[in-house]
């Protein structure tokens, strides 16, 4: 058994030992593909390139009436003539047949730092979001008590449909609350100078980090009755790693293990699971997501997700990737709510416009040139990224 090989069996054994140590609770999109930034700010822009993405998912639905629809889109741009990136994003759902609808939009900014020990080859990033999200509930669809006769249902004895007296405080929304969250991640190139190379990543971050007060836009109360309700913060942990099992000339076929844990106020989530990718075109994989709460046995709702992803060059310095996920749900509600189903859509660009504006050129300096399918180095390997522009031999 190779060396790379040996540190894949121990990363996964290392996941199925966290197995019983973690809890869980829903995370709101199933894929950690295209989803990266967003769980954690560090790993804004980590693609090196001009990314424009969406996400679409659905999920908890039931016979005629939609239970969670939710929709993200968001523009990142790699810095190569700086250590920093950054991105803009926009996220919208809504739950119980539209009653209740969210919608946030954010900015993050991620610093990078990148040096050599010994053979390997390291890129910590640090990241800080700045979010602002709202809440509304629509009232008008909702039954209060007052409006119910108890003899005649919604209308008095004369007919005449009864109205409630309450008065949903501004309008039925939230205010505009603050939701910033900080970020750390780590990426290891084990052996440089191997093309078989395991490269190793992980982070945490923590969201709601802060409040600047009780105002809007600047305070986290999130509560739609204008009571003093705090959003409660949320850590995140991810680990993954790439392990190259056969590779043959430029073309190489590679595992990676995944692992995500989430805690937020008394519910947590994780997720275990392992994708199987084909250079860099065509990725599958198999996750399961579970939790182990204080609740009775089997009444969690746990559930395995199968994904697949599809990219390639479409032009010179130009990259589209296609993601999908089927979720089915294994134990709890399995029997009341149907499949989660969730589609992503990225397109990359090897440009920079604001280095242009700036100055300094204006194409990545990245691509035909990558040596190796998991360094994805500049020149001087001040950043290390994910890689999306190696390409198969011709």
């Amino acid at each position: 058994m190779g060396n790379f090989q040996r540190v894949y069996v121990l990363f996964c054994c290392v996941y199925l030992f966290s197995l019983g140590k973690s809890v869980a609770q829903d995370a709101t999109y199933a894929q950690f593909f295209l989803n990266e930034s967003r769980f954690n700010p560090a790993l804004v822009g980590y693609r090196g390139a001009l990314s424009f993405m969406a996400k679409y998912k659905t999920q908890w639905n039931t016979a005629g009436v939609s239970g969670f629809q939710g929709a993200y889109v968001s523009m990142e741009e790699s810095l190569p003539c700086s250590i920093f990136d950054y991105g803009l994003s926009v996220n919208g759902d809504q739950e119980g047949d539209g009653l209740l609808k969210t919608m946030e939009a954010a900015l993050r900014m991620a610093g990078t730092v990148a040096w050599d020990a010994g053979f390997s080859s390291h890129n910590a990033r640090i990241g800080l979001g700045l979010g602002w999200a709202s809440k509304r509930i629509d009232y008008n669809r909702l039954l209060f008590s007052d409006e119910l006769d108890p003899k005649y249902g919604t209308v008095n004895s004369q007919g005449v449909d009864l109205t409630t007296a309450f008065v949903p405080p501004n309008d039925g929304r939230s205010l505009w609350f603050f939701s910033p969250s900080i970020g750390f991640s780590h990426r290891i190139l084990l052996n440089r100078q191997s093309r078989k190379s395991p490269t190793l990543h992980y982070g945490i971050a923590i969201h709601h980090a802060f409040s600047l007060g009780d105002r809007e836009f600047t305070g986290n109360i999130e509560s739609i009755l204008g009571a003093d309700t705090r959003i409660a913060s949320r850590i995140n942990v991810f680990a993954t790693g790439e392990f190259i099992l056969m590779s043959n000339g430029r073309s190489f076929f590679s595992a990676q293990p995944v692992f995500v844990w989430q805690r937020q106020s008394k519910l947590s989530y994780f997720e275990i699971g392992n994708r199987f990718h084909l250079n860099r075109n065509l990725s599958m994989g198999v996750h399961y997501h579970g939790n182990f709460s204080k609740l009775e046995r089997n009444k969690d709702t746990n559930w395995l997700t199968i994904e697949g992803q599809f990219g390639g060059m479409t032009g010179a310095g130009r990259r589209i990737d296609l993601g999908l996920s089927y979720a089915a749900n294994l134990t709890g509600l399995r029997n009341y709510f149907g499949p989660i189903l969730e589609v992503s859509l990225g397109v990359h660009l090897a440009k920079s416009p604001t280095c242009q504006l700036a100055g300094f050129g204006d194409e990545v300096p990245y691509g035909n040139d990558i040596k190796c399918p998991t360094s994805a180095l500049t020149p001087g390997r001040r950043k290390l990224y994910e890689g999306i522009w190696y390409k198969t031999m011709q």
